[in-house]
């Protein structure tokens, strides 16, 4: 993500809406500044025959703070509040996450234009996860029946473990934390054209539950005049992923979803055969295409708005399947 944000650079200049047709995005912080957003997102599938289900829901409230700030760079601290998910009932695991982003801050150094450089307080923040995993893993069982826990092979310590190893990890850390922080300023320190789309190759994190890995894509974007004037400038982008590349995070995904309904006894060469044959005999195919759209204050540098629609789609012999998940990211409060 780093080299991707890097790649921007040759973008810069010094100023916000040029004669020349090109438009320059920069912060304008100050210690003490803040923003206020709210986040929701919405997971719709869509079935064969057109039925659309609603799989999941959340939302969130993120409030950024500049809390330092040099010649040379910004300290933007982010913090979590009202973190909700509609599936919690049977998604024990996302509660846990949810009580234990409202416990943590992250503080991530910018450069002088807004540019994400740094996560500053890493090992801070893995010590803080720790301490309130045990706690959020408490407050979250009390909610729940102990006898539906139980059926579920749900214990205190179990949950503990397993979170402190998953959270806790610098890579899960720095790639959450990213995920939340990075899009509000992708753009920062670029200077565009208005009349030109540009490409960058970067890397995606795994699309898809229960998979691991990177996933290479060409993001093009462009500066949308008609939505744009001096005082806001609205960017989209887009990208598509084909099935070749797609494919083997789907075969991961089907993968160790099977192992939690087969027994636990079934060879996992035999299991990985017997997936691998129903991909092929159905012919399975798998395509994603994202669109975002962001809408940045020049005279402030704060992202106003952010919005992406990201649309994964299924194919087999017998139709198609889509999962559309949309997300909205607003400003509230400066």
């Amino acid at each position: 993500m780093f080299a991707a944000l890097m790649a921007f650079l040759p973008f810069l200049a010094s100023a916000q809406m040029m004669p020349d047709s090109t438009v320059q995005v920069c912060a304008y912080w100050h210690k003490g500044d803040s923003a206020v957003y709210e986040c929701k997102s919405t997971t719709v599938k869509i079935e064969k025959d057109g039925t659309e289900t609603t799989a999941s829901a959340s939302s969130e409230t993120r409030v950024f703070e500049v809390v330092d700030e040099t010649e040379k760079s910004y300290i933007l601290q982010t913090s979590y509040k009202d973190v909700f998910s509609s599936d919690l009932s049977l998604n024990v695991g996302a509660e846990v996450v949810g009580k234990v982003a409202e416990g943590i801050v992250i503080r991530t150094q910018t450069n002088e234009f807004g540019t994400v450089q740094d996560i500053v307080n890493l090992d801070e923040l893995t010590e803080a996860m720790k301490r309130t995993i045990p706690l959020s893993v408490d407050a979250v069982l009390a909610k729940h029946d102990e006898k539906a826990l139980k059926e579920l092979g749900l214990t205190r310590q179990g949950l503990i473990d397993t979170y402190t190893d998953l959270v806790c990890r610098p890579e899960t850390i720095v790639t959450a934390c990213l995920d939340d922080v990075v899009p509000l300023l992708l753009y920062h320190g670029a200077r565009l054209r208005l009349d030109q789309e540009y490409s960058v190759q970067q890397e995606l994190n795994s699309p898809l539950p229960n998979t691991t890995g990177k996933l290479p894509i060409n993001l093009h974007f462009w500066v949308d005049e008609e939505q744009s004037d001096s005082s806001f400038v609205l960017i989209r982008s887009y990208f598509q992923v084909d099935s070749d590349a797609l494919m083997p995070f789907l075969r991961e995904s089907v993968l160790a979803a099977t192992k939690t309904v087969l027994p636990a006894d079934l060879p996992l060469d035999e299991m990985e055969k017997e997936i691998d044959k129903g991909i092929a005999d159905s012919h399975m195919q798998a395509t994603m295409e994202q669109f975002t759209a962001t809408e940045i204050h020049l005279a402030s540098g704060w992202t106003t708005q952010w919005w992406s629609k990201r649309r994964i789609t299924i194919t087999t012999d017998e139709g198609e399947t889509q999962t559309v998940e949309e997300k909205v990211v607003t400003i509230v409060d400066e």
